[in-house]
């Protein structure tokens, strides 16, 4: 694994390695960044361009000027344009569905739906944006599609088969929640896990099952040192994503599927052929190989521990139950009683979709999100 250049990464360092590479053979490049707009922020894309439409959305971007107005942000929704589309959500009147209400789609493409991304163009006010990051990197992007370029975009450009033959180099929106049960899972497909990456435990856990993997065995694959994916969050992402790409590529499985690529707008994310994003196995859903993987993972946690530590972790345990909302610190003791009047609550939480103010909406949205906390 290879760490980054003095400094930080940025796409040209990226794009520089990734060329080097290209002396032995394609090079297939994947950024945790969304590549895409929403099918209804395209359409407004679409009549506001006067007679003259992008032929996709890699051409639409190339058009675009880094250092002009679309690349500021909206502070409220009448600043809001489809020439300046970034935003800041807000607690209250003019937050989050004030803006992703422009649209018939809240500014989600599918995939973002399937897998409860947050809107692209949302850039902070609510926990989970990446669009602060995505923009970065469009704005760095921009000047490459103006030019010659030795890269193509999938898949704006044509499928993997097409562009690995034709190009030296092959960017591709990655999304590492779908490398994990890609890399482990028993048989593929499969649907998404949960995680809990942020855990040095839970990412050691999840490396020794990589060692031990049947697909690891069965096509004698040699797994180096996973000290650095054992280390921190985003090496971790990176091994798997690159474990789950090598595993399709050794059973012949698509690195995506049809019905999640749009080829204008939406883009698509990798391993979607692996990976159904639409749906999440966890301890309570039986009928997912997933399920089995998740219970391993927690029995090996367990088997961990030992002596007194054992005993005292088993006991904190079933006696107390932290809030899983982000920067709550909530512990509920002996039980989880009177989860549903805190989840409910909008005061207590105004960073946690604030756009949602009724509190058995925002108890449903608990229940889907932190599923993982009652089992």
């Amino acid at each position: 694994m290879m760490g980054p250049p003095s400094g930080s990464w940025n796409l040209d360092r990226l794009m520089g390695l990734a060329a080097d590479l290209a002396d032995n053979g394609p090079v297939l490049v994947g950024v945790d960044v969304v590549l895409g707009v929403s099918t209804g922020y395209w359409k407004l894309v679409q009549e506001a361009s006067r007679g003259y439409p992008p032929k996709s959305f890699i051409h639409w971007l190339g058009s675009l000027d880094p250092d002009g107005e679309f690349f500021e942000t909206a502070m409220s929704p009448d600043e809001w344009r489809v020439s300046r589309p970034w935003f800041k959500a807000k607690a209250g009147p003019g937050g989050l569905h004030s803006f992703t209400g422009k649209t018939a789609d809240g500014m989600l493409r599918r995939v973002d739906e399937a897998t409860g991304a947050k809107p692209v163009f949302a850039v902070s006010g609510i926990p989970g944006t990446v669009g602060s990051g995505t923009r970065e990197f469009w704005k760095e992007l921009v000047p490459h599609l103006s030019g010659d370029r030795n890269f193509g975009i999938w898949p704006f450009e044509g499928d993997f088969a097409s562009l690995l033959a034709g190009r030296e180099v092959v960017l591709c929106e990655t999304y590492p929640a779908l490398a994990y049960a890609a890399a482990l899972a028993d048989r593929l497909p499969t649907g998404r896990i949960g995680n809990s990456k942020t855990k040095a435990e839970w990412r050691d856990t999840m490396c020794d099952h990589l060692y031990q993997a049947p697909w690891i065995r069965a096509h004698q694959v040699e797994v180096d040192d996973l000290g650095p994916a054992r280390k921190n969050e985003d090496d971790f992402d990176a091994c798997f994503t690159v474990a789950a790409v090598l595993r399709c590529l050794c059973e012949g499985r698509k690195l995506a599927t049809p019905g999640w690529v749009d080829d204008q707008a939406e883009g698509s994310m990798l391993l979607t052929g692996a990976v159904n994003p639409k749906y999440r196995v966890d301890a309570s859903n039986r009928r997912g190989i997933s399920s089995k993987l998740k219970a391993r993972v927690s029995y090996s946690l367990e088997k961990r521990r030992t002596g007194r530590e054992k005993r005292e972790t088993v006991s904190t345990a079933r006696s107390t139950y932290r809030c899983p909302i982000p920067g709550c610190g909530k512990v509920f003791a002996g039980s989880r009683g009177g989860w549903d009047g805190h989840a409910g609550s909008l005061r207590k939480h105004p960073d946690w979709n604030p756009e949602v103010t009724d509190p058995e909406q925002r108890r449903q949205l608990f229940r889907r999100e932190f599923g993982d906390w009652f089992s």
